[in-house]
């Protein structure tokens, strides 16, 4: 806007109170309105630019004898010759208008229109200030109306620190939302649209976007920040007033206090919050749109950690956008599982050939998962069975970790691994009903958010037969919460491995919904033999190890690890490479632990 048409506007506004004050003179001088010459002094500079005063009568529907009582009232606001007539007159109070002044001057019949349910009083375009009696009691007008008048554009001074005026983001989806501002206004109960969402950016836009498309602003406002003198009555009466002057609608958090405005407030208004409060009018609930997950991006983020992450990332604070964006996805798991952080390779892992063939089988889940589900149309059918969950069975030690360490890093592709979770079940589950299902849909949940791959360690706690003779609380609660996982894993979109070393014991029920079941088998002599090939890291200084006699101990491949690590130590703290001799003294340690002895047999060959 140019300074030319800054002035030209407030110029406008200036020459309309200038008729609003001669209309005030002509009443204080001849006992009688004259709307018609006011209105048509109004209606002349509204060729001019929008007016500020002709849209107060507008649109509050102002009578004439309304405008009468508003102009007396707002005459101190006038200019010094408005001002000076009404101070000069019997009835007035300090210069301002008083219901006897006002009943004197246009009639004893307007007093009606001086009461607090009068059109002027009701809708705050003018204030008794308060005193004793009736008729003495100055009769004021509130600084947003003089401010309006003027050309402002501000909420009321006791509702600003509370409002913030929200900016359109383009929603498609706020269409919706629109569409039912009308109709709740029609509707004879007067519904409150309240947006099912607990993301206050996600409510911001839905709201803005949906005024923006009825022509309106749209503020969101926080009761909490209101004055503690201004009760929910008030506090509605004032905003009812400031939205039809502003063109605005509000957001109103679903908190009891929202609630109380809310049913007060007559404006376009929208409730935001996941439990709407008690209202005596009844609430609509619009369940806005799920956020889509782009194609390359196995995070869910809501809008208010997009922004937080745009944020930080502008700022230089985080250069790596896309491990930003996987650290606030997986916050949610916090506490609820422990992270692994995937380092092993398809080089690391030792198993038969079927078994490998099974894994790099779950690992093409990424490449071929759009084609199958979305292009070949299976999403469509059903909503249940479209994420990847396996079974992984075997002793400790045989490579179910590290299997699942691989997966996370292929299913990743470039861009990293995925997040990988270790879900403790047998420590989850709790004597409380319900919470063992509560906990449950915490993690899931929170794993579809972020794209995390979930492993439950000891699924025979939950995964085992179940029972169909019910004999207590005990068992019902038992098969209450094998259920409920049945029906997370199923509807679950991303990826559950559940592991357990007593496949005998799981349900046959489990076992027909897990997209795979992996058995990793106790390594025989050859498999161990490329364990200890491969176990020490190439930097590793290493003399004259014999692999077949190492193979001859009978030990899992996590056991191999755990010794090799401790023959590293000891040829670290003896200063040379490792050898037989450590290895020899390593694995006697490490058998030592679980309280068992080497026979001379398996340690031929060790030196």
């Amino acid at each position: 806007m140019t300074r030319h048409e800054a002035i030209s506007a407030a110029a406008i506004q200036a020459r309309a109170l200038q008729a609003l004050a001669g209309h005030c003179l002509a009443l204080l001088g001849a006992g009688q309105g004259t709307a018609p010459a006011l209105r048509g002094a109004l209606a002349g500079l509204g060729a001019l630019g929008p007016v500020a005063l002709a849209a107060l009568i507008e649109r509050f529907g102002l009578s004439e004898r309304q405008v009468d009582i508003f102009a007396l009232v707002a005459a101190p606001e006038l200019g010094p010759e408005a001002a000076t007539a009404l101070a000069g007159h019997p009835l007035s109070q300090k210069g301002r208008a008083t219901p006897a002044l006002v009943q004197m001057v246009l009639g004893p019949e307007v007093a009606p229109e001086l009461f607090s349910t009068g059109r002027l009083r009701g809708a705050s375009l003018i204030a008794l200030e308060p005193g004793s009696g009736f008729a003495q009691r100055a009769l004021v007008l509130p600084d947003a109306v003089t401010a309006y008048l003027w050309g402002g554009g501000e909420p009321d001074a006791a509702l600003r620190p509370a409002m913030s005026l929200l900016s359109p983001e383009g929603r498609q989806d706020a269409a919706t939302l629109a569409r039912a501002v009308p109709k709740a206004r029609d509707w004879a109960q007067r519904p409150i649209l309240c947006i099912q969402t607990d993301d206050p950016v996600e409510a911001r836009g839905l709201a803005a976007d949906a005024a923006a498309m009825l022509g309106l602003h749209c503020y969101a406002l926080d009761p909490a920040l209101l004055p503690a003198g201004l009760g929910p009555a008030e506090a509605a009466e004032r905003l009812n007033r400031d939205l039809v002057l502003l063109e605005g609608a509000v957001l109103l958090p679903a908190t009891p206090e929202g609630g109380l405005i809310a049913d007060r407030t007559s404006a376009p208004l929208f409730l935001w919050g996941s439990a709407p409060p008690r209202t005596h009018r009844p609430v609509a609930a619009f369940r806005p749109a799920p956020i889509a997950r782009p194609a390359d991006e196995p995070f869910r983020l809501s809008p208010v950690d997009r922004a937080d992450i745009e944020a930080t990332h502008g700022m230089a604070f985080a250069p790596d956008i896309w491990t930003l964006a996987r650290s606030r996805a997986e916050r949610a798991l916090e506490g609820l599982a422990e992270r692994i952080q995937p380092q092993a390779t398809w080089d690391d892992l030792i198993l038969p050939e079927g078994q490998m063939r099974q894994l790099h089988q779950l690992a093409a889940y990424r490449v071929h998962r759009d084609t199958v589900l979305d292009d070949w149309g299976f999403r469509g059918k059903s909503s249940r069975g479209l994420g990847l969950s396996a079974l992984f069975s075997g002793a400790s030690g045989t490579g179910k970790t590290m299997a699942a360490e691989i997966l996370a890093r292929d299913l990743g592709g470039a861009r990293g691994a995925l997040g990988l979770y270790r879900v403790d079940l047998s420590s989850m589950i709790s004597k409380y009903i319900g919470e063992t299902e509560k906990n449950i849909s915490r993690i899931f949940d929170a794993a579809e958010d972020s794209g995390a791959i979930l492993i439950f360690d000891e699924g025979e706690a939950l995964f085992s037969k179940r029972s169909s003779d019910v004999k207590d609380s005990l068992d019902r609660h038992s098969n209450s919460e094998t259920a409920h996982l049945l029906q997370r894993l199923e509807a679950f979109t991303g990826v559950a491995i559940v592991t357990t070393n007593l496949k005998g014991t799981v349900d046959d029920a489990f076992l027909r919904r897990f997209r795979a079941v992996v058995d990793f088998p106790f390594p025989d002599a050859v498999h161990r033999a490329r364990i200890w090939q491969t176990v020490f890291p190439d930097a590793v200084p290493r003399e004259d190890l014999d692999y077949p006699a190492l193979a001859r101990l009978a030990i899992s491949g996590g056991f191999i690890r755990s010794i090799a690590l401790t023959a590293a130590f000891l040829a670290a703290e003896a200063g040379g490479p490792v050898t037989m001799a450590h290895l020899k003294r390593a694995a006697r340690q490490e058998y030592g632990k679980i309280g068992k002895t080497l026979s001379e047999s398996e340690l031929r060959g060790f030196g």
